[in-house]
């Protein structure tokens, strides 16, 4: 008797197999073919906004977003170069001490980003000059640190004249 039970449960996994089989394959098929419509609509999709209606309304007329937001009045937003990590040794230490900085430049117009860049090297060799003259207490003195954004906007507002400088920032001072 155990054999009859047996074989109608085989009779029903034969019987149910060849039924499962072409609904997989079809949901599969059905899947694949789902992905890849979904992908070409994404990608479309993409083109479409990036190439096509950003540019419309970004630049009405050919204006560049810049033109248009000055000719309306709305501020453009000021932009910053930063001279990163800077280490020098403070006048008097005899190299026992150093200090790390960081500057940002901020400039009204991206294009006067462009004109730091191309003096990166002479803006670093100003920072050298005017930090390292400077000693430990001068440099540690938070009310003297103005007089010190001052003075490295002039030096450096000298050599990139068609930028002018807005604000001199530290956003690194540390002295070990």
């Amino acid at each position: 008797m155990a054999k009859e039970t047996e074989q109608p449960d085989q009779n029903k996994e034969a019987a149910g197999t060849p039924e499962a089989a072409p609904k997989s394959f079809f949901t599969k098929k059905l899947i694949a073919f789902g992905a890849i419509i979904f992908v070409v609509q994404f990608v479309t999709l993409y083109f479409i906004t990036a190439k096509v209606l950003r540019p419309i309304s970004d630049g009405a007329a050919g204006k560049t977003l810049q033109e248009e937001t000055k000719k309306e009045g709305i501020p453009v937003e000021p932009q910053v170069f930063l001279i990163k990590d800077i280490i020098i040794n403070p006048a008097g230490t005899n190299g026992t001490r150093f200090l790390l900085v960081t500057v940002g430049f901020e400039v009204d117009n991206p294009p006067g980003i462009g004109g730091l860049e191309k003096k990166e090297v002479e803006i670093r060799d100003i920072l050298n000059s005017v930090l390292m003259a400077k000693g430990l207490k001068e440099l540690a003195d938070v009310e003297k640190r103005e007089a010190l954004r001052d003075e490295i906007a002039e030096k450096v507002g000298g050599i990139v004249k068609e930028t002018p400088l807005k604000h001199v920032y530290f956003s690194k001072f540390i002295i070990q």
